[in-house]
């Protein structure tokens, strides 16, 4: 009778376990339970049971899970090619790959490997987990083929997931064109082309992720939402608006409805291209379609009215917001308050954080920074204390970055003292200071002349372990060059090279700068061939460091051929670049040069600001060219261009000087009219009684 029970208890228990298994209703701590109950009695006819009992088991311990392996081992019962790929995947998620190969190769020896394709995509994760992606396409392309196991869809994908997450999204755009090309029953699936796309989207590459979407829909594959989403808020992101809407049109032609997600990306897109009636074009449309904005949509919103000054605007969303039950995030306010910050709507600021106090949400550190950044320098030291008495009396201890923000407030305004005074508080309070804090006091004391604090300072940070960074070096070999001093400035730069510190290109432009400024061409040549060689190309930092240099040393021509060699290099000039030509080639007489020029920044979409106006309307009067300057002006008022009082200056002074007193008086009336108030050049005039 016994030797009957037996088989039919472990059948009943084999089929209670696979029951259990299904409906998802097996712990831990029962699997353990259960495994103990039957491997003692197991037979080959048992490994299915076991098979979910190791799984269950691996899922929050797959350390343990391997140990029961182990024990299965032990026994007369022969694990299944499936068991085996337990084992794979327990000693992956256990981070022992080493045992995974171990067990895989276990599976080969078995002569399993041909329908081992799902323990190879548990290795793969794991070697794709661990940025070995190369070793992982050489398991998928050469290893499993000559093993006669052939990869699946899923093995590429997860290669295609390893090879974006390593930023080489270029690989996989190759690799899933090999796949097309080969042909056969493996093609890339709507996974497989979703990962690239979004790889390519975070790298930057937009165009080539919009072909592979194109591709993808020719070849039949249809995208789902999160694809909508991804390519539409990459398109957006590049302000690459026509393409968004042209893959918004699909979504609709194939009745996939927009969510949240997609709206939002298109408003992100709208603002930050400066359309802002297409953003109300397309609240209405999600209106329309029922889809209701979210926090991320309002914080765009506000944001986007915060930095363009519009702040009673933000702050009537805001509250509309609140008042449909929307609870505003520490980042909502944080926006509303960067907003006021920058219209030093200082009692603006404090309602707010008293609101959000009132409203459950605890001010951070990074809130109160946002506060100590906007004090009002006439009244900067007790404001401070007052924000640092609010954070105590909510239980929030000033931190680190609260005094680094302090000291930064007190060192640009030169109150060199209180900064220091700050910096001992903070040690007091026993908070240790960071190389940001030391980098900001250094740069303060080096722009008042005290090179004794900062040699103090120095020698402090090294007692406290801290070593001089890039920043810490730049910031002295700035402050040298602009006092002359470009010999100690380069000993400081070979000491960085000496202790590992490498130069970066703006350390090499600072140096460039001060050698220009003591006329050491040479040593500018010298050095940015130094430079070439350890790697690094010239930015347009460095381009502009150097045309601004050769002009001020006379050498018009070689600034020229600069500027030529940056455009060749394709890097493209700034607005800085642009003036400091301009201001050269009038300067040097050069007119037509620095009219094409002109008409280039132009062509190249770069906005040209009033300085830039200003360095042109300067240069045509010093080179005798008066009509075209006035020619210009009057186009940039007719046009409203936001002219100012310096603009002014310049044409009302050269107009008195040409004996032209009437169209003197004419800009000056013109000028108070715009509601621009003089300045102590204008007054000078007025005092004159030339104008």
């Amino acid at each position: 009778m016994s030797r009957r029970a037996v088989p039919a208890g472990r059948r009943i228990l084999e089929q209670n376990i696979k029951a259990r298994y299904r409906a998802g209703n097996i712990g831990t701590e029962d699997a353990l339970h259960l495994f103990d109950e039957l491997l003692p009695v197991a037979r080959p006819s048992s490994v299915p049971a076991i098979n979910c009992l190791l799984i269950v088991v691996g899922r929050d311990c797959p350390a343990l899970a391997v140990s029961l392996f182990n024990r299965i081992a032990r026994t007369k019962v022969a694990p299944q090619n499936i068991t085996y790929g337990i084992l794979v995947d327990c000693c992956c998620l256990a981070g022992r790959l080493d045992l995974g190969f171990a067990a895989m190769g276990h599976i080969i020896k078995m002569g399993f490997a041909a329908g081992s394709v799902i323990s190879f995509s548990h290795l793969l994760r794991a070697v794709c987990a661990e940025k070995k992606t190369s070793y992982g396409m050489d398991i998928v392309l050469r290893i499993m083929p000559e093993l006669n196991c052939t990869p699946d869809v899923y093995s590429y994908s997860i290669l295609f997931k390893g090879l974006c997450n390593e930023k080489r999204s270029q690989e996989a755009l190759e690799l899933i064109h090999v796949m097309v090309e080969h042909g056969g029953s493996c093609q890339p699936n709507l996974v497989s082309y979703s990962t690239v796309i979004d790889g390519l989207l975070k790298e930057g590459e937009v165009g080539k992720a919009y072909s592979l979407f194109c591709e993808m829909v020719h070849r039949g594959i249809s995208p789902d939402i999160v694809t909508y989403n991804s390519i539409i808020s990459g398109m957006c992101k590049v302000h690459a608006m026509d393409k968004a809407e042209k893959v918004l049109q699909q979504m609709f032609d194939r009745e996939i409805l927009p969510d949240t997600t997609t709206y939002t990306s298109l408003i992100h897109g709208y603002y930050s291209s400066g359309q802002c009636k297409e953003v109300e074009r397309v609240f209405e449309h999600m209106s329309i379609n029922g889809v209701q904005p979210n926090m991320i949509t309002y914080n765009i919103q506000m944001d986007y009215l915060c930095k363009s000054g519009r702040c009673a605007e933000a702050r009537k969303i805001f509250d509309s917001m609140v008042s449909l039950g929307q609870k505003p995030s520490v980042t909502t306010y944080s926006i509303l308050l960067h907003g006021y910050a920058m219209e030093k709507s200082f009692h603006d600021m404090h309602c707010l954080i008293d609101l959000m106090v009132e409203n459950g949400i605890s001010p951070d550190h990074y809130v109160y920074n946002i506060l100590i950044s906007a004090c009002p320098k006439e009244e900067m030291f007790g404001e401070v204390m007052h924000i640092f008495t609010k954070m105590r009396q909510q239980g929030l201890n000033p931190n680190v970055a609260n005094y680094g923000a302090v000291i930064n407030l007190l060192s640009s305004a030169g109150k060199m003292d209180d900064a220091m005074c700050q910096f001992n508080q903070m040690i007091t309070e026993g908070l240790a200071p960071d190389i940001v804090i030391f980098n900001t006091l250094i740069s303060g004391f080096c722009t008042c002349g005290k090179w004794e604090k900062v040699h103090e300072l120095f020698s402090e940070m090294l007692n406290r372990g801290i070593y001089p960074d890039i920043v810490s070096f730049t910031i002295l070999m700035d402050r040298l060059c602009k006092s002359g001093r470009v010999i100690e400035a380069q000993d400081m730069f070979d000491l960085m090279v000496r202790i590992g510190v490498k130069p970066n290109i703006h350390t090499y432009g600072t140096l460039m700068h001060g050698y220009f400024f003591v006329r050491k061409v040479d040593e500018v040549r010298k050095l940015l061939g130094n430079m070439l060689s350890t790697g690094l190309k010239p930015d347009v930092f460095t381009y502009t460091i150097l045309i601004d240099g050769y002009f001020k040393n006379g050498m018009i021509d070689d600034a020229s051929a600069v500027f030529t060699e940056m455009l060749e290099k394709k890097v493209e000039p700034s607005v800085i670049t642009y003036r400091t030509m301009l201001y050269g080639l009038l300067n040097s007489g050069r007119t037509v040069a620095a009219t094409k020029l002109y008409l280039r920044m132009i062509d190249s979409g770069i906005h040209v600001d009033i300085a830039a106006y200003n360095i042109i309307l300067r240069g045509l009067c010093k080179n005798n060219c008066v009509d075209g300057a006035l020619r210009m002006f009057q186009h940039l008022s007719s046009t409203n261009y936001p002219l100012e009082v310096g603009t002014y200056n310049i044409m009302i002074s050269v107009l008195v000087k040409g004996g032209r007193k009437e169209e003197a008086t004419d800009l000056f009336d013109d000028m108070l009219a715009k509601g621009l108030v003089p300045d102590a050049v204008m007054y000078s005039l007025i005092k004159k009684g030339v104008v």
